[in-house]
């Protein structure tokens, strides 16, 4: 069980361990696959774990994850490597680790150099220096030399050996200030170990996407020429999976660019490569019940509805169906809103309008959030604007409609 009271009822997302540089000061953090059942990435499968880690990574609600976390370095397995895949994160973030049980393949080698022409950068990890790994030296950028099995002296002498090599020195298992100290008087650039830092377990909340519009989404960014609008239309009509990419975007593997007020920007700035990625795994694995979703999702549409006649110039229909989304995160995932908002880079009128009701949007969706609950209970129906009634009930049933279309 966690070990803090705020962390019971949450999931086992991961856990991360920091690497420091020669300054004491974070450098990167490896992340490293764990589970509730205690299964490790060889039991559950290297692929399935690779996957599960970068999802947890991505979409967890935890107030655990530093957003400065950079790079961050993980295991993946040699069929992952060779088999085209790619990882759904901009290479410049991640450090891919070669492990000492793979076998360098002339496979493996062409599939490594296929992943750096795309930028990604690779450690050798608890490397042990044999000759069949000699191909793979001109191909990293860091060597992970694990200081419990190889001698000092040999690591020493391995460094000097290959300092032609542009390749930065990692230390790890260091356990004690004088072993950091030694290895820190040799040149190593990186250390890791017990003494600087233990892994860290992650807790949190997992989002679950419904997988409702999954096929036509799918079809739709793989086409030859995929759509904006329609991927977009598409996202959008799946509130859970919306909500996955909202906090993909936001997460550390993605902060730092400009604030992401519509679904339409989430697909521009993930790109369609990064889409695709991300939509199969998502799908591949989590679902849940499609009910919670169709509440939300009316919400949502009356919301960007009312929006478009709106007087207002400064209320978008986008705008409106974001605020109308995400005020449902809570009943949609389970998670806390404002804890859930505070962690996206969302402009303040779209986090005020949510927490707060202020503002154009505010007052449109307290407006629709007081239809619904008078829907709900059935008492005062008379009282409200005929037309927004009629346009709630259009919008009901037409979510109905579409979920029985696909269901």
């Amino acid at each position: 069980m966690p070990p803090d009271k705020e962390l019971l009822n949450r999931s086992l997302l991961l856990a991360a361990q920091p690497i420091y540089d020669r300054a004491n000061k974070i450098a990167g953090v490896e992340l490293l696959y764990r589970n509730e059942d205690g299964l490790n990435a060889m039991e559950v499968g290297e692929s399935r774990a690779t996957s599960e880690l970068l999802f947890n990574l991505c979409t967890g609600i935890t107030s655990q994850m530093d957003p400065t976390w950079d790079p961050v370095f993980l295991n993946v397995s040699a069929d992952f490597l060779t088999s085209g895949a790619f990882l759904p994160i901009d290479a410049d973030k991640v450090v891919i680790e070669l492990v000492e049980r793979l076998e360098p393949t002339k496979e493996l080698i062409e599939a490594v150099e296929r992943w750096r022409s795309r930028g990604y950068r690779f450690a050798l990890d608890d490397f042990e220096f044999k000759p069949s790994w000699d191909p793979l030296l001109k191909l990293a950028s860091f060597i992970k030399v694990d200081i419990a099995t190889v001698p000092f002296e040999q690591a020493v002498d391995h460094r000097e050996r290959l300092a032609a090599y542009p390749l930065q020195w990692l230390a790890e298992r260091v356990e004690t200030e004088d072993e950091r100290e030694k290895y820190l008087d040799a040149g190593f650039d990186l250390f890791q170990g017990y003494f600087l830092a233990r892994p860290k377990l992650i807790y949190g909340r997992r989002l679950n996407p419904v997988g409702t519009h999954l096929a036509r989404i799918i079809s739709l960014v793989y086409a030859p020429e995929p759509d904006v609008k329609e991927v977009t239309a598409a996202i959008s009509a799946d509130p859970a999976l919306a909500v996955s990419l909202l906090r993909i975007v936001n997460s550390p593997l993605y902060r730092g660019f400009s604030e992401i007020n519509s679904i339409e920007r989430v697909v521009l700035r993930l790109g369609f490569d990064a889409l695709r990625r991300w939509v199969i795994l998502i799908s591949t694995i989590n679902a849940s019940s499609p009910e919670p979703a169709r509440l939300i999702l009316t919400r949502a549409q009356v919301c960007s509805e009312l929006a478009e006649r709106s007087r207002s110039r400064n209320v978008s229909s986008s705008q409106a169906f974001l605020v109308g989304l995400l005020s449902g995160v809570d009943a949609l995932m389970g998670v806390e809103l404002d804890v859930f908002l505070a962690q996206l880079n969302l402009p303040a009128e779209i986090h005020d309008a949510i927490i707060y009701g202020r503002g154009a949007l505010g007052r449109i969706l307290s407006t629709v959030r007081h239809v619904e609950e008078t829907v709900a209970m059935k008492r005062g129906l008379d009282a409200l604007n005929p037309a927004i009634l009629v346009l709630y009930e259009d919008c009901r049933h037409h979510v109905n409609a579409m979920f029985q279309e696909i269901g």
